[in-house]
């Protein structure tokens, strides 16, 4: 079964310009750097963590002993994904390019610029199904993997704050909530990630404007800040989302990174003479985290 083209155009003619497609979010996670990627994983890989307990004592002589080593891991499974089309040439010809097609009835040329937008679609919509699954993907939907916020929600001991819908007015005593709730021992990472949804750092600034702290006059391409932290916006998270980590705590694993901006294409006139043209991807991907308890999670996102 072919892939789906519905043509919503008669015109048939010259055309003009660029072909334009829709606009995607971009995908800030990976792009950003804001979670620690683990390429080259054929199938799964262990992330180890070590933690040292308490063995401090008054001294005396001699050698006594005392505290404790756990080791333990984590595992990371990426899971294995395709995405495919087929594409009609004949559907190309009857609306745009018939001259750039050739005039000849077998259609043996796919036009250029139809075929480099359709791939630049195929890329930027995958990537923003990616980082919309990084964070709240879920394995058993066909196509997708599990993502961040559903494991740390099934997580106890992730440090979970009381969220609710953001606005102007709360945004400010919202993060504040968010920010103390920060263990001490990780405010000062410099790895540290305060990662909010769009709409979150909208209504912070807007916040700012209405108190004049920024009135829009030389504030472009300024990051936002609330005291020490820097807020990282990540299109991915859903809406009413704040989470603080540190970037090594939070791992994104694949096989070939370059798997992921990869679309081969195949047309079948060389092997069927089916008129069709087809394009694949095919990628790896999964998250993991190590300590539950040094992510701080506010969100309205329900699994």
């Amino acid at each position: 079964m072919a892939t789906t083209v519905t043509v919503n155009s008669n015109y048939n003619g010259t055309v003009a310009g660029e072909i334009v497609g829709k606009a995607f979010k971009e995908a800030d996670t990976i792009a950003k750097g804001l979670v620690t990627v683990l390429p080259n994983i054929p199938v799964k890989t262990s992330i180890r963590k070590i933690d040292y307990g308490n063995g401090r004592q008054d001294f005396s002589c001699g050698f006594t002993p005392a505290g404790s080593v756990t080791l333990a891991e984590v595992v990371l499974e990426p899971k294995k994904i395709k995405n495919e089309a087929e594409i009609c040439k004949e559907d190309f010809r009857n609306v745009w390019d018939t001259a750039s097609m050739g005039f000849s009835a077998h259609n043996d040329n796919m036009p250029v610029d139809e075929e480099q937008a359709l791939l630049v679609e195929i890329l930027a919509d995958t990537a923003q199904a990616t980082d919309s699954d990084i964070w709240v993907g879920d394995a058993t939907d066909d196509g997708h993997f599990d993502g961040f916020l559903p494991l740390f929600l099934a997580d106890s001991t992730v440090i979970d704050v009381t969220a609710t819908t953001i606005t102007a007015s709360n945004v400010v005593a919202e993060m504040q909530k968010v920010t103390t709730a920060v263990p001490i021992a990780l405010r000062r990472k410099t790895d540290l990630v305060f990662a909010v949804s769009p709409d979150v750092a909208q209504f912070y600034n807007n916040a700012l404007i209405t108190a004049g702290i920024n009135n829009g006059l030389g504030g472009q391409g300024q990051d936002l800040y609330l005291g020490m932290y820097k807020l990282e916006i990540i299109n991915g998270l859903p809406a009413n989302t704040m989470v603080i980590y540190q970037k090594k705590n939070l791992y994104f694993g694949t096989g070939l990174l370059s798997d992921h901006n990869e679309v081969r294409i195949k047309d079948m006139d060389e092997t069927d003479l089916s008129g069709t043209v087809r394009y694949k991807m095919v990628y790896t991907a999964g998250v993991q985290y190590v300590r539950g308890n040094e992510i701080v999670l506010y969100t309205t996102f329900t699994v």
